[in-house]
């Protein structure tokens, strides 16, 4: 519980179903992949919040290893995710494939670890945003790099885009949970 309240997880959990219904009521009419995957993305970023503690050496005293914690935290952040998208979007009569769900839930959470490592905690939403705009503003195309860049909006039988995010996924998860937050 001391961990949780550290880092911020409860107001992260009081604000993640108020974000994803308000990003759906907004963005659900039409349901495309552009707006599916903008509603994951916000709920990302709302329930990573704290990747970082307040005191560096609080966080080294603790009876559980810190790498199983910041894993936990990932892993219980990406399904929170996960879970409240493909719940509010039930109120609509166009939902999306869960497999579309999970992959841009699990590639952005990826994106949040490592950037959370390389950057910093204040600057772990930064990944995750940029890739999804910059995905948004790329014309969509069938070669290798345009399907890698735009994974978040591909369609979730394509392979590539599966391992892009899967790649992003465990990266991410890896770095941060061996390394923590740069300071």
């Amino acid at each position: 519980m001391l961990y949780a309240r550290s880092r911020g997880v409860p107001a992260g959990l009081a604000a993640l179903p108020v974000v994803v219904l308000i990003a759906w009521s907004a963005l659900h009419s039409p349901w495309i992949p552009l707006s599916a995957s903008l509603t994951v993305l916000a709920a990302v970023l709302v329930i990573t919040v704290g990747l970082a503690g307040q005191d560096p050496e609080l966080d080294t005293s603790t009876a559980v290893p810190w790498p199983v914690w910041r894993l936990g935290h990932l892993m219980l952040a990406g399904t929170l995710a996960a879970i409240s998208v493909l719940l509010v979007q039930e109120l609509g009569p166009e939902p999306f494939d869960m497999a579309f769900v999970v992959r841009d839930t699990a590639g952005m959470v990826g994106l949040t670890g490592l950037a959370a490592t390389v950057a910093g905690a204040r600057f772990a939403p930064a990944a995750p945003v940029l890739w999804w705009a910059v995905s948004a503003l790329m014309p969509p195309g069938q070669s290798m790099p345009t399907r890698i860049v735009t994974w978040p909006l591909g369609p979730p039988d394509d392979s590539l885009t599966t391992w892009t995010a899967a790649v992003s996924f465990a990266g991410g998860v890896a770095a941060y949970s061996a390394r923590g937050a740069r300071c």
